[in-house]
């Protein structure tokens, strides 16, 4: 027999036996009735025997057929419980270390609900969360850091697979007592280039986008550590340019840019391309999404 079409001609000779109908059958299968003609035709010529008698009530399956159907059918539901069963995952059984890494403003912003989140799902494991460093792409890819959170970069290897959180607002923050309040104000006063790990070290996303619209930022600090840029912007008449869901510190005020300027890039979740379909990987998502959208009150 030619195994690699065992399985789908079986279950096709198991339709048409509980059918007696070849009309009937095709249309469970979503098939042309001339195209399950060919697949019984096949597996009468690898079982050698003509399995169907035609009758003027149906088909009627031969001695040999009858013989052999309980066993078949058996044999279907044995694989089909197998491959279900592949596909369950019990996250309180779940034992090995979780490494979750953040870029540098998602952890200050969300690193407690999703602890939180991953130790009530994974009470036997013990949850890491780690700040995003430059080699947090590959340590994904090997297998080092279960799920990365970041910003959408169309950079990143195909190897791996970014899946949206949700999108993102961008603006500038700035203290409370600022005589900043328009967004032209942010392009007229000196900024703070706020470097998000593993999206903008290289590749300067919002100095090209503004280009767009003849504006260039007045960058006088560079810094990559959130609380410090939060605490510079309540002290000094200066802004920094992030996305308006971390606009929520004591004494700091969001400005809005224009819907033009607006990308809506998402933060995203990212994994190794060929973790898609891992149980886990996807308990992960699932697990932290909720969390951070329930973190943002949507």
């Amino acid at each position: 027999m030619h195994k690699e079409h065992d399985y789908n001609l079986l279950k096709v000779l198991v339709l048409i036996y509980e059918h007696r109908n070849l009309t009937t059958a095709a249309a469970k299968l979503g098939k042309t009735e001339s195209a399950v003609s060919k697949h019984l035709a096949k597996l009468r010529e690898q079982l050698g025997d003509p399995l169907f008698i035609r009758r003027s009530s149906g088909l009627e399956p031969t001695h040999y057929l009858e013989r052999i159907m309980p066993g078949i059918q058996r044999g279907l539901r044995s694989v089909e419980n197998a491959l279900k069963q592949g596909e369950v995952f019990d996250a309180t059984q779940y034992e090995h270390p979780i490494v979750i890494a953040l870029d540098n403003t998602s952890i200050e912003r969300f690193a407690l609900p999703i602890l939180s989140a991953l130790r009530a799902e994974f009470g036997n494991s013990l949850i890491e969360l780690i700040t995003w460093r430059r080699d947090t792409y590959q340590r994904i890819l090997d297998e080092k850091v279960q799920l990365g959170i970041q910003m959408f970069n169309e950079d990143c290897s195909k190897s791996l697979y970014q899946s949206a959180l949700f999108n993102v607002e961008m603006g500038a923050l700035v203290g409370e007592q600022s005589d900043l309040h328009q967004w032209q104000d942010v392009f007229d006063n000196p900024c703070i280039f706020f470097e998000v790990r593993g999206w903008n070290e290289t590749n300067h996303r919002l100095i090209r986008q503004m280009a767009q619209y003849d504006l260039s930022f007045d960058y006088k600090t560079k810094l990559d550590n959130f609380s410090l840029a939060m605490s510079l912007v309540r002290r000094e008449n200066t802004s920094v340019v992030l996305a308006k869901h971390l606009a929520s510190r004591e004494g700091v005020r969001y400005i809005p840019f224009p819907e033009r300027m607006q990308t809506y890039a998402p933060v995203v979740s990212c994994i190794k391309q060929s973790d898609r379909q891992n149980p886990l990987h996807q308990k992960l998502h699932s697990v932290i999404k909720l969390a951070v959208l329930s973190s943002l009150g949507e």
